[in-house]
């Protein structure tokens, strides 16, 4: 039962609400979310994001495959470096012109691998892997004797007469050409061209012939 009552104006209402309430709290705001065009914007940072990981890590990976190279192939060229001087050693005394020859050519092979090393050496460091590679090729050539390895850059001249390792064949160099060799008994050999290993299943394939200033010198590989 309502108490209502007034007084001169005044009245009294036992419902109403009390003077000086506070008012209702509101609710509180959705939060807000973000543009169409935001979204779209992280999204594009993100794949770009991932394309810039995976082409470093393809960078990272040719350059390290190009280092493990060139250490192979000065390797290479230091065991050939190795074996012509065990081969001018045995040949004995030269004809007077002969010294001056050699001299000049050994003088183009030292520049060619100081050129190769001093590239190495500016390059970023490569694995320990192709190390291993040349410690392999020098104890095969301890085991077999002076005799040419299989799959293994070659450096040879005119004169030369090499047995190939692990078959009864040899390789005899009659004349290094303008970009050809020629073997004894065949036709001319032009760079990037190969020929069959008489009495064998082996290719010797010719590499280079007078590049790079090393006149009267070409690189062969035997491969079985």
């Amino acid at each position: 039962m309502q108490d209502q009552w007034a007084i001169g104006g005044v009245s009294r209402d036992d419902d109403a609400e009390p003077r000086g309430a506070p008012p209702p709290e509101a609710p509180p705001p959705a939060p807000a979310r973000l543009p169409l065009s935001a979204r779209l914007f992280v999204f594009v940072v993100g794949l770009v994001a991932i394309a810039a990981i995976a082409a470093a890590g393809w960078v990272y990976t040719e350059t390290q495959r190009d280092m493990r190279g060139l250490a192979a192939d000065i390797a290479q060229i230091k065991l050939s470096l190795e074996l012509f001087g065990r081969q001018q050693a045995s040949a004995g005394p030269a004809p007077a012109a002969a010294p001056a020859t050699d001299a000049g050519a050994l003088e183009a092979i030292e520049n060619r691998l100081a050129i190769l090393e001093e590239s190495w050496r500016q390059a970023p460091a490569a694995p320990a892997a192709p190390a291993a590679s040349a410690a392999d090729s020098a104890s095969t050539l301890a085991a077999s004797g002076d005799c040419m390895p299989l799959d293994t850059r070659f450096l040879v001249t005119a004169g030369d007469n090499y047995p190939v390792c692990g078959t009864q064949s040899a390789i005899e160099i009659e004349e290094v050409g303008e970009n050809a060799v020629v073997f004894a008994g065949s036709d001319p050999i032009v760079v990037g061209g190969s020929m069959a290993l008489p009495e064998t299943s082996c290719i010797v394939a010719v590499l280079s012939a007078n590049a790079d200033g090393m006149s009267g010198y070409g690189e062969v590989r035997v491969s079985c």
